[in-house]
Order: structure tokens, then sequence, then C-alpha cells
């Protein structure tokens, strides 16, 4: 009777872990976004450094997983990292010859995956085991390691900045800079003043020399007015006829004059109509 018990007991825990196992695995079947009934090709990628990428991370083609990573390993032949990435067999039509692969960052701090470009329908298929062409970007954690690159140089300036000040205030290192600063300001104002006034004396010069050279040509008789000033004859001429036409514009008014006095005189005389 006990025996027939125990065997019972075993019958129902088998079938209870077998309803278990099956119940875990449709949840991964459903739950998963690759359908693991799919005919799968194999690709190869080659990179200089896989940046953290695990087997099992997803492969994206156009923003849609389409497989997962199969294998990561050297390459003793091409001296780089080797990875196999498994492919839905109906995406593979997308993969073309310029299509290319890149490691990416799921988020700030997300996941390592793999994403392929999907390439120009009119170009060629890469064939089913070949290798896709990489494209090398610049990471977002790269950005961050230089960040934090930048961070330390900046710690290690402002140490630097500190300890700097920190010397030139002890020992009354302040006062003297700002004393020999004073000083050195004072004789700047001082050469910047002497500089002013030799400056207005020579211009003063300059001025005096261009006045004598130009009173030098008049003497000389150079020029309409060198000419005026040194010959009578000229000026005699340039008298008259300033003289000649002061007398035609005096007597034009004279004769304007006179006439509209007589159209005036006349109009008066004339006999007024009844």
């Amino acid at each position: 009777m006990a025996n027939k018990q125990f065997e019972i007991e075993i019958k129902v825990g088998l079938f209870v872990a077998l309803g278990i196992g099956l119940v875990m695995l449709a949840i991964l079947v459903l739950g998963s976004t690759e359908n693991f009934l799919a005919r799968k090709n194999t690709y190869s990628v080659h990179f200089p450094t896989v940046e953290g990428l695990l087997v099992g991370a997803k492969v994206v083609l156009g923003g849609l997983q389409v497989g997962t990573v199969k294998s990561i390993g050297f390459d003793p032949e091409k001296h780089n990292v080797r990875v196999e990435l498994s492919v839905a067999k109906d995406s593979s039509e997308w993969i073309r010859s310029d299509s290319f692969a890149e490691i990416v960052t799921q988020g700030v701090l997300g996941d390592k995956y793999v994403t392929i470009s999907t390439g120009n329908q009119n170009k060629p298929p890469i064939p089913v085991g070949a290798d896709i062409p990489v494209r090398m970007t610049k990471d977002l954690s790269q950005f961050l390691n230089k960040g934090d690159q930048l961070l330390v140089s900046l710690n290690s300036l402002a140490a630097n900045l500190d300890h700097v000040l920190k010397t030139f205030q002890s020992a009354n290192r302040s006062e003297i800079f700002f004393d020999g600063m004073a000083t050195t300001a004072k004789n700047l104002a001082q050469v910047s003043e002497k500089l002013n006034r030799e400056l207005d004396g020579l211009n003063a010069r300059l001025a005096v020399r261009n006045l004598n050279a130009i009173l030098d040509k008049i003497n000389n008789g150079t020029g309409t007015l060198g000419a005026l000033v040194n010959d009578p004859g000229l000026y005699e001429d340039a008298k008259s006829l300033v003289g000649g036409a002061n007398r035609n514009r005096i007597m034009r008014n004279l004769i304007r004059k006179t006439i509209k006095e007589s159209e005036q005189k006349n109009a008066d005389e004339s006999p007024k109509s009844p």
C-alpha cells in the first residue's frame, strides 16, 4: 500500500514539473520578440572592439529586432573580434552590399546591441555567412569617458590654481605684486604723457615747415596765388575786371529803376474810364 502511494506521488511530481517547464517555455516564447521557430541565417561582423557586447544581445535591422548575437571571439587572421549574428531568414533580403553594422547602446546606461542598416534594394544582397561591413561611430560611453577625463583635468587645474593663489597670498606677495603694478602703471602714464608732448611738438614743427614751403612757393611766383602776388600787371587786370563787373551791375540796376518809375508815372497820368 505504501509503495503504491509513493508511485502516485512520483507521478504527480513529474507531471507538475513537466507542466511548470511547459509554462516557462511558453512564457519565454511568447514574451520574446524573436520567433524561435523561424529559420535563421548567419552573418559575420569584424569589430576592432566589441565595447561590452555580450552573446545573446539583440540584432536590429531598420529599427526591428531580427536576431541575436550568436558568438563572439577573436579572429587570429584579421587581428580583431569576430561577431556571428543569427538573423531571421525572411529579413536577410534587406541586408544588401551597402548595408553596414555597428554597435550601439540602448539609452545612457543600457545594454549593447548590434544594428544593421537596410540597404538599397537595387544593390546585390550579402551572401549568407559573409561579412557585413562595419561603421565605427562615437558611442555615448566614449563621450562619457572623455567627460570623466575632462573633469579630472579640471580638478587638477583647480588644485593648481588654488595652490598658486595660496602661495601668492602668503609672505605679503600680493602687496608686493600690486605695488609693482601701481608703479608700472605710473611709469606708463609718464611715458604716455611725454610721448604726447613730443608728438604735439613734432606736429607743430611739421605745420611750420609746410607753411614755410607754401610761402616760398608764393614768393617764387609758383601757382595762381604766387602769380597774383608777384605779377603787378595780372593784379591790375583782375582789379579792372572786378571793377568793370561792379560798374556794369550798378548801371543795370539804375536802368531798371528808371524804367519802373516811368511806367508808374504813365499809369498815374492816364485818364480813368467812367
